[in-house]
């Protein structure tokens, strides 16, 4: 089995004894040669004598060296522009004899100039062209500032000299340059103005004891003359200058990540579905065959050995080869050994792995049409997992999914968003509560009150008791009962004003109370909170804990309470009532003595008297009652002032309040949108670096979005459609809503508070009655400012598409992208015919470039029927599938694009292959 085009050593510019300038031609010479080549690590030279093809040389090198490729040349002096500019040809390797013959005859004999002197010597260079066309020769010029090349000898100073150059760039097929910067500088100018050649450094050797490669030259080819024509055709993929290709080191680090070789046998002789052993490419695997041939069985069982938990096969599912009751796959097995020498072996069935490291990642064909197809959350969430993925293994924080990993990173803002719109659920309590106190209605009540009782005491001016003489009485009964009847005056004042300190050291007790349990609740949450971060810190491996306390002094909170529970003892010792507390108070008893002596006194008293002393009482209570009166006047004027002067002051303060408060929980989410986009960084800057047209891009977008569906759902849910205001009937209230919104800008949180605000003041205005449109006015209110309907946007974009307007071909596109350039893992990735998803004009355009820079970094096998997928993308191996369905054996055969044998399959298989081929110039077919 062949594994296909490999990066080896080649030296395209060797010199033997044959040429006239050699430095050493003792009989040793061709020895010390290839002694240099095999230290030197060489698979492929090219023999380019000056003015020569040494047929004989050439054999005898063939002979002392079989494994190393020679390849014939010459190396030629020309009349561009300079008397010295060098020319080599490189030919195939066949009929070495008659293309020897030819060179003699024609260029030697009839084509050579000053032909005499090897010093003179030069040809005209379209003769040398020529002559190259016609033996399939390879051209090879001189450039850079290497010695008798084309920017050494012709400058830049005349248009003639650059039109020379343009001459012979036309022509070349390769550059050999003499140094690496050479090679920086032709890619930064030169393969601006013209087509890219490859650039080459070579030995020049014409001494074969001081063989000298200045760079190492690696070619990605089969050691065969097509192989190299190959690698001119792409020559940014298949050249390399300097110690060893970037891929070739990632191999070699990596080599427990790429595949050497699977082999698939039966258990016994009679198993014949299976017989081959194949080695695999390191770089791009491309397996082609004909529909039913077996191409998507090998891809599912090199899934299935490197334990895919991606296991939607279509060969080995149970519904094709392992049918149940059969389960063919028992009878088989697949051994995988890795480039590192590690081999593990496993039936074909069963075929789960979930329990197993996944060590490839496969997507099979059934999968990406799944995904694509899914009108749920699955395209959604293997995006999500690929961009997890790429974070840094230290960004993950010991998490396994996105979600988990964005909610571990927001639970403290959730927690604070949470306890925000606690503090607004309270606030719009408050603010609702002195709204409704000074609205118009509770103003005319009050009003209503104050008309009453200022009638009541013009009533009660009127209705003083009339005066009466005071009868002669004995002088000391009247001095007592004026005493008793102005220290009962006395003591009911007394009573009121203790009755009223009750009432106010009550409520500090209960106050006083429910502070000292928010504060005991507090230290509580505290010392939970400690322990909480503590338990993480020990989650993660951490031993430094936290040791806090919470210090709160409130030890004369305390001896307030106990002050006050007494203060509360001491005047229920004055007021209390033996109906209610089963003793009469100190005050209490005084009034009822005072009361019963005044009874006692009146009962001794004449006619005359005891009228007057009924006067004294009744003008006593009338006093009183103005008193009581007058009081309540007092009152009610002080809250109207009150409820017309210092509550809008009030509430225009608590509006700010929660103006402040909802702009809290605005940069809360704010908060959490950088927690997305820090993480969501790393893949928005590798998307940023891909080299495609923005338009085309996946993107990902961060962002706040009003949800109005969510708004209607938050909002008028609370209203009564059927009282009249603007949210009157459910699809004219859905209009408004959207009329009132529409100029919001979720980015400006005034512009939000300012649509917010404009839904309140227009439903106050529109309504015929305020209190009934709502059904839950608190909750309404709660949800308007909560801005619950505020939502945090994840969106993946193609382009300017979102991802739900994507069709199954443009998410397949994206979903290939993403595991092709930014899935970070470097196992070997497997791709069952990803073509079927797609149109050519995307796999050319889109596809292609995507698969060439995928394969820099890791092992890809691509299941394909598509010529721009097995062609464009330049596959290192083509993997042939073919099956023999009356024996039920399927067979593959390997080689590289480039080999005669599998351009033959190439050109059997694939739809649209010739056309495919001849505009590549004729790449493939010879």
């Amino acid at each position: 089995m062949d594994r296909g085009s490999e990066w080896r050593k080649w030296d395209l510019h060797v010199h033997t004894a044959a040429s006239y300038d050699y430095k050493y031609k003792s009989s040793d010479c061709d020895e010390f040669l290839v002694n240099s080549w095999k230290k030197q690590e060489l698979v492929a030279v090219a023999i380019t004598d000056h003015f020569v093809i040494d047929v004989e040389r050439i054999k005898k090198l063939k002979q002392m060296v079989p494994n190393i490729k020679i390849f014939p040349g010459v190396e030629l002096r020309c009349d561009k522009g300079t008397s010295n500019l060098h020319v080599i040809i490189i030919f195939p390797d066949k009929e070495v004899d008659n293309l020897a013959n030819r060179f003699n005859v024609i260029m030697k004999d009839a084509k050579a100039k000053n032909k005499d002197n090897n010093d003179t010597i030069y040809w005209d260079y379209s003769d040398i062209i020529e002559f190259a066309k016609k033996n399939q020769g390879i051209i090879s010029v001189h450039a850079g500032k290497k010695d008798k090349g084309i920017d050494d000898g012709i400058t830049n100073s005349l248009e003639v000299n650059m039109a020379i150059k343009e001459e012979i760039a036309e022509h070349a097929h390769i550059f050999e340059m003499g140094r690496l910067k050479d090679i920086d500088d032709y890619n930064k100018y030169v393969f601006k103005e013209i087509e890219r050649k490859p650039m080459i450094i070579c030995s020049d050797n014409h001494d074969p004891r001081d063989y000298i490669i200045k760079e190492n030259l690696w070619v990605k080819a089969d050691l065969t003359f097509e192989g190299l024509q190959q690698a001119i055709k792409e020559p940014q993929l298949r050249f390399f200058v300097g110690n060893r290709p970037p891929k070739k080191k990632i191999i070699e680090e990596n080599s427990n990540k790429f595949i050497d070789s699977i082999k698939i046998q039966g258990i016994t002789s009679e198993d014949k579905w299976f017989g081959d052993e194949i080695l695999l490419n390191y770089d791009l695997v491309t397996i082609i065959g004909n529909k039913g041939n077996g191409k998507s069985a090998l891809a599912d069982i090199i899934g299935h050995a490197g334990n895919t938990h991606n296991n939607r096969f279509s060969f080995l599912s149970e519904n094709r080869f392992n049918q149940k009751t059969d389960y063919l796959g028992k009878n088989y097995s697949v051994k995988l050994k890795w480039k590192n020498g590690t081999e593990e072996e496993k039936n074909l069935f069963p075929i789960e792995n979930n329990m197993l490291l996944e060590k490839v990642k496969y997507l099979p064909q059934k999968y990406i049409e799944d995904v694509c197809n899914d009108l749920k959350d699955e395209f959604k969430d293997e995006i999500e997992r690929l961009i997890f993925d790429y974070l840094p293994d230290e960004e993950k924080m010991g998490k396994k999914s996105l979600d988990e990993l964005m909610q571990y990173l927001t639970d403290s803002i959730i927690i604070d968003i949470d306890s925000s719109k606690i503090k607004l659920k309270e606030l719009n309590a408050e603010i609702l509560a002195k709204e409704k106190q000074i609205s118009d209605k509770e103003k005319q009540i009050l009003y209503t009150k104050l008309k009453e009782y200022e009638k009541e005491l013009e009533q009660e001016n009127r209705n003083k008791p009339k005066d009466i003489s005071k009868p002669s009485i004995d002088n000391k009964v009247e001095k007592k009962l004026n005493l008793l009847n102005s220290q009962i005056e006395d003591y009911k004042k007394k009573l009121e004003i203790r009755k009223k300190d009750l009432e106010n050291i009550t409520k500090k007790q209960y106050v006083i109370e429910n502070t000292i349990q928010q504060i005991e609740k507090t230290k509580g949450k505290f010392c939970e909170w400690i322990e909480k971060i503590n338990d993480n810190l020990k989650n993660n491996g951490i031993n430094e804990l936290i040791i806090g306390e919470l210090k709160i002094n409130y030890q004369k909170l305390i001896l307030l309470k106990e002050f006050i529970k007494s203060e509360i003892l001491n005047i229920k010792a004055d007021i209390s009532v033996i109906e209610e507390d089963g003793k009469d108070g100190i005050i209490v008893e005084k009034l009822k003595r005072a009361q019963k002596e005044v009874k006692e006194i009146t009962n001794t008293l004449t006619k005359s008297e005891i009228i007057y002393q009924k006067y004294v009482e009744k003008t006593i209570k009338w006093r009183e009652k103005l008193t009581k009166i007058s009081d309540k006047i007092t009152q009610l004027r002080e809250n109207i002032r009150v409820l017309e002067k210092d509550l809008p002051k009030e509430l225009d303060e608590l509006y700010k309040d929660r103006k402040r408060l909802c702009m809290v929980i605005y940069k809360l989410n704010k908060e959490i949108i950088d927690k997305y986009a820090q993480k969501y960084s790393y893949i928005k800057k590798a998307i940023s670096e891909l080299n495609m047209k923005n338009s085309e891009k996946p993107n990902i977008e961060i962002n706040l979005y009003l949800d109005v569906d969510s708004m209607e759902d938050k909002i008028l849910n609370y209203i009564n459609q059927n009282v009249k205001s603007i949210f009157r009937g459910k699809q004219q209230a859905k209009e408004n809503l959207v009329e009132l919104v529409e100029e919001l800008n979720v980015e400006d949180f005034n512009s939000i508070f300012d649509c917010v605000s404009k839904i309140e003041s227009k439903l106050k205005k529109s309504v015929s009655d305020y209190d009934k449109v709502f059904k839950d006015k608190i909750e309404f209110f709660n949800n308007l400012y909560g801005l619950d309907y505020i939502k945090i946007n994840y969106e993946l974009k193609l382009g300017d598409k979102v991802l739900s307007k994507l069709s199954p071909g443009e998410r397949g596109l994206l979903l290939l992208i993403f595991y092709l350039i930014l899935d970070k893992e470097n196992t070997p990735l497997i791709i069952d015919q990803p073509e079927d998803n797609l149109d050519n004009q995307s796999i050319f355009k889109k596809l292609v470039k995507y698969i060439i820079k995928a394969k820099e970094k890791r092992q890809i096998i691509i299941v394909t029927h598509n010529p721009n997928i097995a062609v464009a993308c330049d596959s290192e191996q083509i993997i042939y599938s073919k099956m023999d369905k009356e024996k039920l054996q399927i067979r593959y055969k390997t080689g590289s694009m480039e080999s005669l044998q599998m351009n033959e399959y190439i050109v059997d298989v694939l739809e649209g292959t010739m056309p495919a081929f001849e505009k590549r110039s004729n790449k493939y077919k010879r």
